[in-house]
């Protein structure tokens, strides 16, 4: 995996950090409004979202899986993936009609599976041996409490900060392994 990618890679984890919780509530904010302008801004946002966090994961996927050669953790990750696209999708939902309640029920069931996804994907992190990417425990462990979090809806803000650390650890990871040889693996 090219060196450029992780380093692209990690400016985006950090984007991505900076710009969760803001663009979270400027999304909710333009979803409630009734003009369509706030609601195509809503799916510009989410879709931009998504290209960030499907580049993060699939990166994440490739350094697994070519460096690593662990296939442990790529059906979690690919469904991440897949669930964060719904969620982006659902963000379409007002702009063609559906309304407020609909919409909740949808945002809440895609909140818990994705927890769940997450506490998954710890549990497939956790199998890699200790040692094999620095900091890759500590990121297993606090994307499990995001999972978590996020999964109970009453404590998504609590998962959603987490999922921040997560961010910023995951672009921390991309940037050691940018400096590491191929043939380093411990």
């Amino acid at each position: 995996m090219p060196n450029d990618r992780l380093m692209l890679a990690a400016i985006l984890a950090f984007i991505h950090a900076v710009m969760t919780r803001p663009l979270s509530a400027l999304t909710s904010s333009l979803m409630t409004r009734p003009d369509m302008g706030a609601k195509l801004i809503t799916v510009l946002l989410a879709m931009v979202g998504f290209a960030i966090f499907a580049f993060l994961f699939t990166t994440f996927k490739r350094l697994l899986n070519e460096r690593y050669e662990y296939h442990g953790a790529d059906l979690s990750i690919l469904a991440l993936i897949g669930l964060n696209a719904a969620g982006a999708a659902l963000t379409l939902l007002p702009v063609v009609g559906i309304g407020p309640n609909t919409l909740s029920l949808a945002f809440n069931a895609a909140s818990i599976l994705f927890g769940l996804l997450l506490v998954g994907l710890a549990v497939q992190l956790l199998r890699l041996p200790s040692g094999l990417i620095a900091l890759l425990r500590p990121y297993a462990f606090i994307i499990a409490v995001s999972g978590v979090g996020i999964a109970s809806i009453k404590l998504a803000n609590i998962g959603m900060i987490f999922g921040i650390v997560a961010d910023i650890l995951l672009g921390i990871i991309f940037i050691k392994e940018s400096g590491t040889p191929l043939d380093n693996r411990i």
